[in-house]
């Protein structure tokens, strides 16, 4: 019967502080991409100063404060996401403070019970008793061994208390931090909403001072922004269960720019590739062509490239030399860069990689750093 009750114990007590070590996993990719939200929100909000101090064109600010209020609106996603996480986390732990606090009780139960029951053996000799009482050599070897048994679990109980009762003050530590770190990322969503709408209200007088040719050229891209957005959700659906380019992932390192020679300069969650006026755009890996958009506005095309259950943008191209469901190899040519929006702006190709299961961009540089 104490043999069942040890072995009880030691289950309840592994289902009671089993790691999830796929949620901490989750956990701390989760923190990875909030803080590159928050640095790349930081040089944001510095470019938005700078074009104040420089007292840059209404719609260069106008530019600027929007670029900044989509990655605050990114930064407080990733905020909240992050709290929800934490309040997870609090509900697991709240679980298993729960759970040990019972195993503790039960445990503490059965080993009162073990002392007062070898109480009465030792004041009644019950145990000599015992020994006596043997039928023989055998007899008295196994029944000694019982003994020795009973006593050697209830010293197993003893330890199994107090490391229980270290677990159950580690897991109310663990709580107690939690619910600090719950507080201030609370905190954080206030402050970053506040600032949200001070932008708001900021590109609102900006915009309101454009005259109504850039009203209308912000607003066409604003539009362009949104169809844009909108065709990279419905693609990143679409792309679950993609096969092509299979080993392209998010761990995926040391690949060549679209543009031989180009230089990437990142910004935000994508990046800009410059290059010669002509140069040839070339697929990062081996992919399929989801789609093909071209805006007659700017008489650039943007292509949606799928790798694997990834999806990478090619914007800005002068022209294409791919069709839609088209399966391109490794650095085959997709098309040819396009000019500059200005005429002193050197050529470039806008990239931007996007995971299909979270449904949020990755960092560019990442993908063209050597292993």
């Amino acid at each position: 019967m104490i043999r069942r009750v040890i072995d009880l114990i030691v289950i309840m007590l592994l289902l009671a502080t089993t790691p999830l070590l796929a949620q901490t996993q989750k956990v701390e990719e989760q923190k990875q991409r909030m803080n590159k939200y928050k640095q790349e929100l930081a040089k944001a909000a510095a470019e938005v100063e700078k074009a104040k101090k420089e007292k840059s064109s209404a719609s260069k600010q106008v530019n600027s404060i929007e670029r900044e209020m989509r990655l605050r609106e990114g930064y407080i996603s990733e905020v909240e996401e992050e709290r929800r996480g934490v309040e997870q986390e609090m509900a697991v732990a709240s679980v298993a403070i729960d759970s040990l606090s019972e195993v503790l009780a039960t445990n503490r139960e059965i080993y009162a019970e073990a002392i007062r029951t070898a109480h009465r053996n030792y004041a009644q000799n019950n145990a000599t008793n015992y020994l006596l009482a043997s039928s023989s050599i055998a007899d008295a070897a196994r029944r000694k061994a019982q003994i020795e048994y009973i006593t050697t679990s209830r010293k197993a109980i003893a330890d199994s208390i107090a490391q229980q009762s270290e677990r159950l003050d580690a897991r109310r530590m663990e709580l107690s931090a939690r619910g600090e770190e719950l507080d201030s990322l609370s905190n954080v969503l206030k402050d970053e909403r506040k600032r949200l709408e001070s932008s708001r209200k900021e590109a609102r007088a900006a915009y309101n001072k454009l005259s109504q040719r850039e009203q209308k050229a912000i607003n066409e891209k604003r539009k362009q922004q949104k169809l844009y957005d909108d065709a990279v959700k419905e693609l990143q659906k679409m792309l679950k269960g993609n096969k092509v380019g299979a080993g392209f992932t998010r761990n995926t390192k040391g690949l060549n720019l679209p543009v031989d020679g180009g230089t990437l300069t990142e910004m935000g969650f994508g990046g800009t590739v410059t290059g010669k006026r002509g140069a040839d755009v070339k697929t990062i890996y081996e992919g399929i062509v989801q789609d093909i958009q071209y805006k007659k506005l700017t008489n650039r095309y943007t292509v949606f490239m799928g790798y694997n259950e990834y999806l990478v943008t090619y914007t800005n191209l002068g022209s294409v030399s791919v069709k839609k469901g088209d399966v391109v190899k490794k650095d085959q040519k997709i098309g040819t860069i396009g000019n500059g929006i200005e005429s002193d702006d050197a050529p470039f190709v806008r990239i931007a990689i996007y995971d299909c299961e979270t449904q949020k961009p990755l960092t560019v540089s990442s993908f063209f750093k050597k292993k």
